[in-house]
């Protein structure tokens, strides 16, 4: 059956690219209309659908072609972890709160309110019957039938601190919460100025995003696991995965060097397949 959340939740903090200070609510959807953004006081949704992308520039952006909302790949991660179809998500401003850079406050809030069964309509599944490739830019991708759901993900960086990592996982709440909710997002400080000037990661700081100089890290905080980068990958890909529309069953995916752009490429691909 498809599910919804048992009831409303908030939480507040500071937008991670426009540095706005933002409030994100998160309300129960009885009806079969999918997981629904509004910014507040507009009665327009915009809908979490690949049709609805307009840019996947530094993140995952939305449109309903009147009004656009930023970074929302972290909140879609979540839910799609935790199988929530349909949701009703209110925005005090275009982007949601950072937080601390993961998802995992959204799944602790998530596991408090519960999780509510709706006896409606079935949700839209995915199963493969056969092993697919995909490739864009510097992306490589490749799902097959599993007797499980699986992501892998491949990430390479030059960074002492990063070179190549790999990490593989199977896809339920419980796995997600412990391996990759408390992943965060993750800069470093040579793109800073241009990123700026560019009128992003204006709201970044070391309490929401992992900071890399040259050969260490700027944070206090130590990384949350020797692998924090390809588990942040996966935790945007599935992120972005989820505007496909279709709960995968019983399918390995993995991804090598995945991006926001890769990934919606690769989602549309998926779709057509379907």
């Amino acid at each position: 059956m498809r599910k919804t959340i048992n009831r409303e939740f908030k939480l507040t903090g500071i937008g991670l690219h426009k540095g706005l200070a933002a409030s994100v609510e998160f309300k129960p959807q009885m009806e079969n209309e999918g997981i629904r953004f509004f910014l507040k006081d507009s009665k327009i949704p915009i809908k979490a659908a690949l049709e609805n992308v307009n840019s996947t520039l530094r993140g995952t952006n939305l449109s309903n072609g009147v009004s656009s909302i930023y970074t929302v790949e972290h909140i879609l991660s979540a839910l799609f972890a935790f199988d929530i179809d349909d949701i009703d998500i209110i925005l005090s401003d275009i982007e949601p709160p950072a937080l601390d850079g993961s998802s995992i406050n959204y799944c602790k809030e998530i596991n408090k309110v519960g999780i509510l069964l709706k006896e409606q309509e079935e949700r839209r599944k995915f199963v493969l019957d056969k092993k697919i490739d995909f490739s864009y830019k510097d992306s490589f991708y490749e799902a097959q039938p599993f007797e499980d759901s699986v992501i892998e993900c491949v990430y390479e960086n030059n960074h002492p601190l990063i070179g190549s990592q790999f990490f593989s996982f199977r896809l339920n709440s419980e796995n997600y919460l412990k391996e990759i909710a408390p992943a965060r997002t993750f800069g470093f400080i040579h793109e800073i100025d241009y990123l700026r000037k560019n009128n992003l990661a204006l709201g970044g700081s070391l309490e929401n995003a992992v900071v890399l100089s040259e050969d260490s890290i700027l944070n206090k905080e130590p990384l949350r696991f020797k692998d924090e980068f390809v588990r942040h990958k996966i935790l945007d890909f599935i992120g972005d995965i989820s505007l496909m529309g279709f709960r995968l069953e019983n399918m390995k995916i993995k991804a090598i060097k995945p991006s926001h752009n890769a990934n919606f490429n690769f989602a549309k691909f998926l779709r057509e397949v379907a």
